[in-house]
């Protein structure tokens, strides 16, 4: 028993030796051969840069230049002491895109070839174009009585739309005034007046379109300017067409005169709103030129649309927002202090846009458009 036991003792004592000495083994191996990293992953020397596609941004039109093609027709509007910018294209090409005179005479500013102008009574081409676009799209027809979408119009059903258009309507219409009113409010006003006549003979009347403007909103479910701006100004590219508001705004209008006892007098003007639809808006003559050729081009209304507009009314060679004259359409405009002439031939060979911030020092712009197309065909 006692040798069992020392020899127990033996055995424990060899395992501890052992333990030991494999401790301290470790312990020497970790000292002399240190644990290596754990590999770690490098950082990439290359960066890549995400490249966004720039989005093309529309070429800015080129600057407006001078041109005079057309020695003659420069003398003749100068000695004419004609004031505003002018813009004559024949064959595609400009024969005359040029200034005359000043737009601020108090600030000594000249007119220039971006000049904005009032343009008046040919805002009622606008209204005819939009009227036409509404009978293709089988919103209307201009057969249609007026009564059919005004109940309460005066004469309402032999009243044609037709009528309305051709100014031989026979209303008695809104009479102008200096405040601020909507275009609900002249209608409302415009059937309260009454009729004068049964349709059918001609009288020039703002009132006739008043009611047509009015009637593009209510169809089209849009402001005016909306819908001018949506089927007219963007498919013929008029870029810069003013409503009265911005044109008070704008930096380039021009200040409209009066010749008065030798003088140039300021007029006053009435709340534009009161011409809502057939002359409170503004644009330069190239925007005007732009208008009359896209609607030769056929770019606003199909060929059967442009006969029906083109075509006299009554005797009076008053089409639709035209008068049809032999060889040419003429439309022609006043507002107080402004005085604007636009014509094109019946080929749509030729454009002649004169607009002037002087109302009445030349008598007569039908004579001028007679003697510049004179000029032009000797010049061929």
């Amino acid at each position: 028993m006692h040798y069992r036991r020392t020899k127990r003792y033996y055995h424990l004592r060899l395992f501890l030796i052992i333990l030991v000495s494999v401790g301290a083994l470790t312990l020497l191996g970790k000292a002399l051969w240190p644990a290596a990293k754990p590999a770690t992953k490098s950082k990439s020397t290359i960066t890549v840069t995400k490249t966004a596609h720039a989005k093309a941004k529309p070429a800015k039109p080129k600057p407006l230049t001078i041109v005079v093609k057309n020695q003659a027709i420069d003398h003749y509007l100068t000695k004419l002491h004609f004031t505003g910018t002018a813009l004559i294209v024949r064959e595609n090409q400009v024969v005359l895109r040029k200034a005359y005179g000043l737009r601020n005479r108090k600030a000594d500013l000249k007119n220039q070839l971006n000049t904005p102008y009032y343009i008046g009574s040919t805002e009622k081409a606008l209204i005819a174009t939009a009227i036409l676009q509404l009978q293709s799209a089988g919103k209307l027809s201009v057969k249609d009585p007026v009564k059919r979408y005004f109940p309460k119009f005066p004469n309402g059903q032999a009243i044609t739309l037709k009528h309305l258009l051709t100014h031989t309507s026979g209303l008695a219409g809104h009479q102008e005034a200096d405040a601020k009113v909507t275009p609900a409010e002249l209608v409302k006003d415009i059937e309260k007046q009454g009729i004068t006549s049964q349709p059918g003979s001609w009288h020039y009347l703002d009132s006739n379109y008043t009611v047509l403007a009015y009637l593009v909103e209510k169809l089209s479910g849009q402001p005016l300017m909306t819908y001018f701006q949506t089927h007219i100004f963007k498919p013929a590219q008029m870029n810069d067409v003013l409503t009265y508001q911005a044109f008070a705004k704008s930096k380039q209008r021009s200040t409209g005169y009066r010749v008065t006892n030798g003088k140039y007098v300021t007029p006053a003007l009435p709340d534009l709103s009161q011409l809502y639809g057939v002359g409170n808006l503004a644009m330069s003559v190239t925007d005007m030129y732009r208008f009359d050729a896209a609607l030769m081009r056929g770019d606003l209304i199909n060929a059967k649309a442009r006969k029906q507009m083109l075509t006299a009314g009554s005797t009076s060679g008053y089409g639709m927002g035209f008068y049809v004259d032999p060889g040419a359409y003429n439309s022609h405009g006043i507002v107080s202090g402004w005085n604007v002439s636009n014509s094109f031939t019946h080929t749509g060979k030729t454009y002649i846009v004169l607009m002037s911030n002087v109302q009445n020092n030349i008598r007569s712009f039908g004579q001028v458009n007679d003697h510049l197309y004179q000029l032009l065909n000797q010049a061929d």
